[in-house]
């Protein structure tokens, strides 16, 4: 899958130690939830061999989540961050997945405006207690018309978790 500008996004295809230790380089100064022993898949967006961008997708407690959207400043603004969400909305539809979720903080416009686009909407998942102030979950609820912003993918023709 291409982004603007020459960005190459693609699923990170092995977890190896070259590889790990790139991506603790690039979330070295934020927290990122560690998801060994989860069913995922992490993606990353390169410019020729540096990676501009990157993000992960899990299934947890039979939810699927996006997590870890991070883009590099000097790489901002060139459909990245589109094209990793797609990419992992694309792995849970692959999978079966009824809905996708994901979590951030109010303030954060640009990545709420990136996930509204494909439907999300602002919820309290069922174990927390929340007020529309403290909630900061986003859930998209997998229709037939989510398909069509995905060609080649089709409603009920794929496994399930």
């Amino acid at each position: 899958m291409k982004a603007q500008g020459g960005i190459a996004i693609r699923k990170v295809a092995k977890e190896d130690g070259e590889w790990k230790t790139r991506f603790r380089a690039f979330y070295a100064d934020c927290g990122i939830k560690p998801v060994d022993g989860l069913d995922h898949a992490y993606f990353a967006a390169y410019a020729d061999d540096e990676i501009a961008g990157h993000s992960v997708i899990y299934l947890e407690g039979g939810r699927w989540v996006l997590d870890g959207l991070r883009v590099k400043p000097e790489y901002r603004e060139r459909g990245i961050a589109k094209g990793l969400t797609e990419a992992r909305i694309r792995y849970a539809l692959e999978r079966g997945a009824k809905e996708v979720w994901y979590s951030c903080e109010d303030g954060n416009l640009v990545t709420i405006c990136c996930h509204v686009r494909y439907g999300f909407k602002k919820v309290c998942p069922d174990s927390h207690r929340c007020t529309a102030a403290t909630a900061h979950w986003y859930r998209l609820k997998v229709t037939p018309s989510l398909f069509k912003k995905f060609p080649g993918l089709k409603p009920g023709r794929h496994s399930t978790p």
